[in-house]
């Protein structure tokens, strides 16, 4: 359906726009970052849907980081970056399509 694509790139453009901005300085913007990329990936479905929910955990540990006040400088926003891409290629390695439901096993 044209809709979930429209709903698809539109969170993906909203998740750029919102990194720009974090990059820039409104920290805040990481969470939102994250919760476009993550959209973008599951709507993208099992082809590129795959490969790029792993780019939701490099905003998601910046925006940790900055919340909860770990990150003071460039070098542990570089190390939380490095953190959250080592996180996001593990994921994807070995829990692969669980992370499109991340609810599921709670239902269990």
């Amino acid at each position: 359906m044209p809709i979930f694509s429209v709903i698809a790139f539109s969170s993906l453009v909203l998740s750029i726009v919102s990194l720009i901005f974090a990059i820039k300085g409104k920290h805040q913007l990481y969470w939102i970052s994250a919760i476009g990329i993550y959209i973008f990936s599951f709507l993208a479905g099992f082809s590129i849907g795959q490969l790029t929910v792993g780019l939701t955990f490099i905003p998601l540990t910046l925006a940790i980081g900055y919340s909860l006040g770990w990150i003071k400088n460039k070098g542990h926003s570089i190390f939380s970056f490095c953190l959250g891409t080592l996180i996001g290629t593990l994921m994807v390695v070995y829990v692969g399509n669980m992370l499109f439901y991340p609810l599921f096993p709670f239902l269990n």
